[in-house]
Order: C-alpha cells, then sequence, then structure tokens
C-alpha cells in the first residue's frame, strides 16, 4: 500500500510540475507577443517632430555654404626617366586633383588656393545644387598660395566678405569644403591665433600670414571658407599640420580674407597667369590609326576607324562615356578613314555642339554616343 501511495504522489508531482512548465511557457509567449506589438505600435507611429530654433551655426552655414564650391583640376606634366639603356628621356603623365573654392561675384568669379589648381589645364567647378561649370584660370600668386577662376554664370550665390582683422581668440568659426573629394561638408571650432607668421607648409611653400584654427580641415578643403558665427567670409582654408598620414589633428591654418582681397583684386585687374585657352572644340582623347588586322577582324572597310588609346579626365569624352579601346568608325555620320577625320569633323562644329560618334566597344557591340564638345584647354593640341 505504501509503495502504492509513493508511485501516486510522484505521478501527481509529476502532472503539477508539467503544468508549471506549460503555464510558464504561456505566460513567455504572451508577455513576447505583447512586447513585440508594442515595439511594432512604436514603430508604425508618425515620427514626434520637435521645432528645434537655428542656432547662430546653422544660420552660418545656410548662409555661406551655397556659394562654396569643389574643384576637380586635371593636367599633363612631364617628367625626365631613364631607359632600359639609361638614357633620359622624357615622359608625360595626367595629373588630376581636388579642392574647394569660394564663388564672390554673381558672374563666376572664385577665389581658391593656387596650389589646388597648379599645372592643370583642365578646372571642373561643381556647385551644390548639381550643376558644373569648366573654368578658367583668372590669374594666380604662388607666394600667397591664391588664385581666381572664372565660370560662365549669372546670378549665383555669393560669399560676404568679413573683416578678419576683428577675429578674436576663442571665437567660433565654420569651415566648409570637399575634404578628401566626398562633397561639401562644414565643420566648426574655435579661432586658436589670429596672426600666425612665416609658417612652412606642402611643397616649401610659406603662409606669410595666417589664421589658426581648430575646425576640422582635410585634404581637399583647401581653397575652401572658413566663415564666422555671421556666415561672413573670413578667410581661405589653406594648410593643415598634421602627422604622418596627412590626417587632421586639430591644427588648421586660412589665408586672412583681409590679407587676401587686395591679391584677388590684382588677379582680377592684371589678367591671367597662364595663357587663355583657345576657342576651338574638342572631346579629350588619344587616339591612333586602326591596325589593319583589326580592322579586318571586325570586318570594316580599309582605312576605316581609329582606336582610342587614352580619355583624358573632366573632359566631353569622359562625360560621354567614351573608353580607352573603343574603336571610332563615324563621327556625325562621316566615316573616320584616319586622325585627321576627327579634327576635320571637329573644325565644322562649335563649342557647346552635340555630335554622334559611331563606337565599336571592346566586347564587339556597337552603339552610338552623342558627345557635347567642350573648349580646348590651353596645352592641348
Amino acid at each position: 500500500m505504501r509503495k502504492f501511495l509513493g508511485y501516486f504522489l510522484i505521478f501527481v508531482a509529476g502532472i503539477i510540475f508539467c503544468a508549471l512548465i506549460i503555464r510558464l511557457d504561456i505566460f513567455h509567449h504572451y508577455n513576447t507577443s505583447a512586447n513585440k506589438a508594442e515595439v511594432l505600435r512604436i514603430l508604425d507611429e508618425k515620427p514626434i517632430a520637435v521645432n528645434i530654433p537655428d542656432n547662430a551655426l546653422v544660420k552660418a552655414a545656410a548662409k555661406i555654404e551655397p556659394a562654396v564650391v569643389n574643384i576637380d583640376v586635371a593636367g599633363e606634366r612631364k617628367a625626365e626617366v631613364f631607359d632600359i639603356f639609361g638614357e633620359p628621356v622624357e615622359r608625360s603623365y595626367i595629373m588630376e586633383g581636388k579642392g574647394s573654392g569660394v564663388i564672390i561675384s554673381p558672374d563666376g568669379y572664385i577665389v581658391t588656393n593656387e596650389h589646388v589648381i597648379e599645372g592643370s589645364n583642365i578646372i571642373r567647378v561643381s556647385m551644390t545644387n548639381g550643376k558644373q561649370y569648366d573654368g578658367r584660370l583668372i590669374g594666380a600668386d604662388r607666394d600667397a598660395d591664391i588664385a581666381v577662376v572664372k565660370i560662365d554664370a549669372h546670378n549665383l550665390p555669393t560669399a560676404e566678405l568679413g573683416d578678419s582683422s576683428i577675429l578674436k581668440v576663442g571665437e567660433y568659426v565654420i569651415a566648409i569644403g570637399n575634404p578628401l573629394g566626398i562633397g561639401t561638408t562644414v565643420t566648426h571650432g574655435i579661432i586658436s591665433a589670429t596672426n600666425r607668421r612665416n609658417l612652412v607648409v606642402g611643397n616649401n611653400r610659406i603662409l606669410k600670414q595666417a589664421i589658426q584654427t581648430d575646425a576640422p580641415i582635410n585634404r581637399g578643403n583647401s581653397g575652401g571658407a572658413l566663415a564666422n558665427i555671421a556666415g561672413q567670409l573670413i578667410g581661405i582654408n589653406s594648410a593643415i599640420a598634421s602627422e604622418r598620414g596627412g590626417g587632421n589633428i586639430g591644427i588648421g591654418f586660412a589665408i586672412p580674407i583681409n590679407a587676401a582681397r587686395g591679391i584677388i583684386k590684382q588677379l582680377i585687374e592684371t589678367g591671367s597667369a597662364e595663357p587663355q585657352a583657345p576657342s576651338k572644340p574638342f572631346i579629350g582623347i588619344v587616339y591612333r590609326t586602326l591596325p589593319p588586322e583589326l580592322g579586318k577582324q571586325l570586318h570594316l572597310p580599309k582605312g576605316v576607324g581609329v582606336e582610342v588609346v587614352e580619355v583624358r579626365p573632366l573632359t566631353p569624352a569622359e562625360d560621354a562615356g567614351i573608353r580607352p579601346g573603343d574603336i571610332i568608325v563615324a563621327i556625325d555620320g562621316m566615316p573616320v578613314k584616319d586622325q585627321s577625320s576627327i579634327r576635320h569633323a571637329l573644325r565644322n562644329h562649335h563649342i557647346g555642339d552635340v555630335i554622334p560618334m559611331k563606337v565599336i566597344r571592346t566586347d564587339g557591340s556597337r552603339t552610338v554616343i552623342s558627345v557635347r564638345l567642350g573648349r580646348a584647354p590651353a596645352g592641348y593640341p
């Protein structure tokens, strides 16, 4: 009897234990479902809009940011190298760079650093609204690291010039530019010093006078704006002090706008530091006569076609999507028989004209590419 009672008690205890497990599982499932439903309800609610008044930094950035532009440059440089026999030979290579600039007049005068455009013969200016313009160099002063670029546009936003002589250490400032080529960026900090003198910066340049700031400035910010809390232009960002690797460590320098004013005025009044670009159309490619064996493989008539060897950066050809290796077989409906055919075709058009180019791709596909002719920069044939 006692043995039977013991088994019975164990059986009852098991039932009670199982009931508790089931109850806890149901309770847990209920809580989980309730929590999930609550989260989903919160996510379905409309965002809670809080009207935060614009502070002084926001107002300053909104005022000057539209006048700050991104600048892309390209140019051909030459260097002496040695061939396999040890003889010196001259080789050319393409230089590309990025920087920033500030619009100072509604008709397109832009101030930047001389080192941003140094050695370039193509200048592409990009606005904050996405519009792009071809720029031309008006003048440059290497010692002052100031350059003036002009674009053909009207009614542009402009920076209001401030007075850099009344700056105070500790005053809030914002830096606007194109750091590392990622696009227009605003950072803020304070004035760390107002009158740095004879600073040795990159490429043994000397900044005769500079404002020091801890507002983050990186490569690509050069030529951009340093503005006060009123959104006025008080300096042109020009250089940073950095450790190995070139990153920002909170020591940046800008050319005071009061020091730059006279130089900018003189550059605009006295003309260009480089010859003006010739007013002839170009597309921006290097090409060669098509090898006869390749023409046979493509079943082209004898003597038809030129091969694109190189597409120059920031040119109409690059913008249109022409690639190295493309075979140009016709321009504007006329067969391209040799290199002179392209030059002849361009002479019959004007800058801004859109011409169709019949092209064979490297994979054998054939297509027609529309190219808007640009202005040939100085140094291009």
